[in-house]
């Protein structure tokens, strides 16, 4: 290769440098600012392709898409004094990035930075205003909601647009945590004490009820029964007087029988007279004997 072709060369290179260095491609997950001796000349470019001066020009670059920025406070006081530790995340983009630009040089550690500082300032702030139990119960809600405004009004002076704001998880330290624990185990005991005891006078009221009347239950099966049992023997001594004037003898009869059945068992041994008035329907001497008497 001789000098000409050499130069030739060197010429080309410098021109395809040149044109190269005066191009810049813009992505649509991008944003560009056009930087000139530290002034910006130029933003909000199309994706596509774009030219400027080569050399005293430059492109900054950052991401159009929404990102997230994660974190945790260990040590956040409530208006109790009571400390919590709080796990948090921001969605957040950049909207303006001539803002962006200005306040964080383009620097994305900065800028989380200065969105970390001030989310967790009004973090702070809105449970220092709160008790625990307020904290983790509705007032949950108000408080991510109270930060994303605040958050979003301060992020808009770094060209910031804050998407979404979300407390992941309220922990308490962990002698604050066996406190409250305790507390709640004594608390649920004194709710299992009033409540057994409650149980016991009601169960104790039922079973008196039930025993008084039981016992008027009783007393009036006990009256019936025996007015009735009274019907009957009466019914049955009726019964006995008719059948006793009809026949005399054999009611007489009747009633030995009845006095033999209900006397003398199978294994009983008796020792009697044979001439006793039990045995007159089995003697007839002292069937006569005993003439119109009893058996």
């Amino acid at each position: 290769m001789n000098a000409k072709q050499t130069v030739i060369l060197v010429a080309v290179l410098i021109v395809a440098a040149l044109v190269y260095s005066s191009t810049f491609i813009v992505t649509p997950k991008q944003r560009v600012v056009l930087v000139q001796m530290g002034e910006i000349v130029g933003s909000d470019y199309e994706p596509g392709l774009h030219f400027k001066w080569p050399l005293i020009q430059t492109v900054h670059r950052f991401d159009r898409r929404v990102m997230t920025l994660t974190g945790d406070i260990e040590r956040v006081l409530t208006s109790e004094n009571k400390n919590l530790s709080v796990d948090y995340f921001v969605k957040w983009r950049i909207a303006d990035p001539v803002k962006y630009y200005l306040a964080t040089h383009g620097d994305a550690a900065r800028a989380r930075g200065l969105l970390t500082e001030s989310v967790e300032n009004d973090l702070l702030a809105e449970f220092s205003k709160r008790t625990i139990r307020q904290a983790v119960g509705d007032d949950r809600n108000e408080i991510v909601a109270a930060v994303q405004v605040q958050v979003s009004q301060a992020a808009k002076q770094l060209g910031i647009e804050v998407e979404d704001v979300r407390i992941m998880k309220l922990d308490l330290p962990d002698k604050v945590s066996d406190t409250v624990y305790e507390r709640m185990r004594s608390e649920r005991q004194e709710v299992i004490r009033t409540l057994r005891a409650q149980g016991d006078a009601a169960a104790k009221e039922i079973r008196s009820d039930a025993d008084r009347e039981r016992t008027v239950v009783l007393a009036k099966a006990y009256n019936q029964a025996e007015r009735i049992k009274g019907q009957g023997d009466a019914q049955a001594a009726g019964i006995y007087a008719k059948a006793y004037s009809q026949d005399p003898d054999f009611y007489k009869f009747y009633r030995s029988l009845q006095t033999y059945r209900d006397s003398i068992g199978k294994d009983d041994f008796l020792l009697l007279k044979p001439d006793g008035a039990l045995f007159q329907y089995f003697n007839p001497a002292v069937a006569k004997g005993a003439g119109s008497g009893t058996p």
